[in-house]
């Protein structure tokens, strides 16, 4: 009889569990999985994706507030804010030039180009790239909104001079320099801001949109005083050329303004190519075609795989593709001065499809000019840091004795 009342209650406690569950949605709800779980692994998949600060960022590097990091390569951070550049200038150029800073440049140009910001603490340079885009909204096809991204590059200073641009370093034979120390004429191209030093790792190997950044930057430090032969950054306003290189790219500028110069293959120069790889490794027969150009400064002739076996006498030149055969063909008559001469040395086999490091790139933007007329990094750094003495210089002012790196 005991057994059959217990069978009685747990008879009774189940109905009542199943009137509760009816009475709030029925059993299935009950027993659905909770929609929060969902939504905390939604979120916890998002914030695997958000990159994160450098170690070594400095913290005395003012941060836009609400400012949303996008990108980090090395010590360069690309960041996105929802308010327009004035406001970003504004921003850090108040931020800047309070204590322990010292602004060395500030924007000077239209609001549509790329504004620059750079300034020191005692043993810290930061450039502040500032550019208005606009950018899709997000999950809205059909909507836009204004906002700016900008870029945060540093670079450790030691025991460097504060100036504007470096002192020459005193020749002390006693010391001789550091083991680690850059080359002077990589060290030239650090000072007049084609990179930093923190960015430049000479062995590894150097991206498409890296060299395009170093090529334009290189160029234009160089023929700094020459503003009538010196690339335009592209405008984020204009048409993408290549379809993987949106607008708010940080390196649209560059790669754009490549582009539109014609430097760079495109659709603009008759091309079929629509994409740029801007990820993707530089190869030998890119650096190349976009390099002699800029040496050379005009259209490329053109050339034959005989021409390439007289002069060069590559044993793989029917696996380079025809630009770059041009271009082979206008640096073999550049002398001592020819890229391949400097950045590979004396070779029968070109490899074209073989990657480029970060150190060969820096040796073939050391120097741009053709056949004994043109600029290096070193005498434009020289002209820099004495511009009364040089300004009325002209390209061909080296040439009855060019650097040779």
């Amino acid at each position: 009889m005991q057994y059959s009342w217990q069978k009685l209650g747990l008879f009774g406690g189940l109905l009542l569990f199943l009137g509760s569950c009816a009475q709030q949605g029925g059993l299935e709800d009950s027993l659905a999985p909770d929609p929060r779980l969902g939504a905390q692994q939604e979120q916890a998949r998002n914030n695997d994706n958000v990159p994160s600060l450098p170690p070594d960022f400095p913290k005395v590097i003012p941060v836009y507030p609400e400012a949303k990091l996008l990108q980090v390569e090395g010590s360069v951070t690309t960041w996105a804010i929802a308010d327009n550049v004035q406001s970003l200038e504004a921003f850090y150029r108040k931020a800047l030039e309070e204590s322990p800073w010292e602004i060395l440049a500030s924007p000077d140009g239209p609001p549509e180009d790329l504004l620059e910001i750079v300034a020191r603490t005692s043993d810290l340079e930061v450039t502040l790239s500032l550019s208005e885009v606009t950018s899709p909204a997000p999950n809205r096809s059909d909507q836009a909104v204004v906002g700016t991204t900008f870029v945060i590059s540093y670079r450790r200073l030691g025991d460097q001079p504060t100036e504007n641009l470096p002192s020459p370093a005193p020749d002390n034979t006693e010391n001789p320099p550091q083991a680690n120390a850059l080359p002077a004429s990589i060290q030239d191209l650090v000072d007049l801001r084609v990179f930093t030093m923190t960015d430049f790792q000479g062995d590894e190997i150097i991206t498409r949109r890296q060299f395009a950044r170093w090529l334009l930057k290189a160029h234009n430090a160089i023929y700094g005083d020459r503003q009538n032969q010196q690339i335009r950054l592209a405008n984020r306003s204009s048409k993408p050329v290549f379809t993987d290189v949106p607008a708010s790219d940080p390196d649209f500028t560059y790669i754009q303004g490549l582009a539109e110069a014609g430097i760079i293959p495109s659709t603009l120069t008759n091309s079929t190519i629509t994409t740029f790889r801007p990820d993707a490794p530089l190869t030998r027969e890119a650096l190349i075609a976009w390099k002699v150009p800029l040496d050379r400064r005009q259209a490329l002739p053109q050339t034959s795989l005989e021409n390439i076996a007289e002069t060069w006498g590559f044993q793989d030149a029917p696996k380079i593709e025809t630009r770059a055969l041009q271009a082979l063909y206008v640096d073999f008559q550049n002398g001592d001065q020819a890229n391949v001469r400097r950045v590979f040395g004396y070779t029968t086999l070109f490899q074209p499809q073989k990657n480029v490091t970060q150190q060969e790139a820096a040796i073939a933007l050391e120097y741009f000019g053709f056949q004994g007329e043109g600029l290096s990094a070193t005498t434009a750094l020289k002209n820099a840091q004495s511009p009364s003495k040089t300004s009325n210089k002209s390209p061909e002012s080296e040439a009855s004795n060019p650097t040779n790196p």
